[in-house]
């Protein structure tokens, strides 16, 4: 049972790992960036080009190093020991790179998701220090607030992520809040640049006036209903629960990735590495499915 290919694990060496990454960031990098972002003024300086760049910040996450400080060390010990940015330089490149990344991912995943008319909302907290520092933090200030966690039922400081999940379990889109926010406000923004027809929910995204105005855009949204609301008994919840649990997963995976453990100092960098794990996680979980057709572990695609 043990030599079956899914039990099988595999260690590749990082530089014929970097090398799988960096082929197919070249080919994502031509294919979807603009021209004029490739063949800018004074690229040609660059010590190393921008899929360079990208490639060695995904292998770090590929190698799990949730540390800024530990993920420089490695690529200059295993991928670059000379003729690389130092360190200042290489974290500017990279809050520079954020909106390539960015483009890269949107478009990846819309070739996924063709003829996709159904999507999965939920929000998971992205807290920015202990509990016991609530009052006294200040990183990301301006977006960052004291929320609460329903879950661990304990209040935090940081920020919301909500998202848009397929049901093949590709993140398709996303909002940062304050943690303050509510859920609800969250929808209409992610429906207004992500128009799927057919939205599912759970009880916190509860609401009348929400429902109707997603119908008069021709969205539908379906959430289980309370014990004690008219109808109750005509939606199976059940079913609802087992739809939504792709998304349940989709956070578990994100959260093994580091989505959770945020250390940036400013949004451009936050922004920076939330495009980056969610591009590594894409760009696995297509992978897993092309070995093992319809699965949601992510990590059945590692290079």
């Amino acid at each position: 049972m043990r030599n079956q290919s899914h039990y099988t694990e595999t260690f590749t060496e990082p530089q014929v790992l970097f090398s799988m990454i960096l082929e197919k960031v070249t080919d994502l990098y031509k294919k979807y960036v603009p021209s004029f972002v490739q063949n800018r003024r004074n690229v040609s300086l660059q010590k190393q080009s921008d899929t360079v760049i990208i490639a060695c910040v995904l292998w770090t996450l590929m190698q799990d190093y949730k540390n800024q400080t530990a993920a420089y060390r490695a690529i200059r010990s295993h991928l670059f020991n000379e003729n690389f940015p130092e360190r200042s330089r290489f974290c500017r490149i990279c809050r520079n790179l954020s909106f390539v990344i960015k483009l890269i991912r949107f478009h990846f995943i819309q070739e996924l998701i063709v003829g996709t008319d159904l999507v999965i909302v939920d929000s998971m907290p992205c807290p920015l220090c202990k509990p016991i520092r609530n009052r006294r933090a200040t990183l990301l200030s301006e977006i960052a607030d004291i929320g609460y966690n329903a879950t661990k039922k304990e209040h935090y400081y940081g920020v919301k992520l909500s998202f848009f999940v397929t049901e093949s379990g590709f993140p398709v889109n996303y909002v940062v809040s304050a943690a303050s926010v509510h859920d609800i406000h969250m929808v209409k923004t992610l429906a207004q640049t992500s128009p799927f027809p057919q939205i599912i929910g759970d009880k916190g995204y509860l609401s009348k006036d929400l429902k109707n105005e997603l119908a008069e855009d021709g969205i539908t949204l379906t959430t289980p209903m309370r014990k004690n609301m008219v109808g109750a008994d005509k939606v199976d919840n059940c079913l609802l629960g087992k739809r939504r649990k792709a998304i349940e997963t989709v956070f578990s995976n994100l959260e093994s990735l580091g989505i959770q453990a945020f250390n940036s100092r400013s949004y451009q960098a936050f922004e920076f590495r939330l495009e980056s794990l969610l591009l590594v996680y894409a760009l696995m979980l297509e992978k897993a499915k092309q070995r093992f057709g319809n699965t949601l572990r992510y990590s059945l695609g590692r290079f």
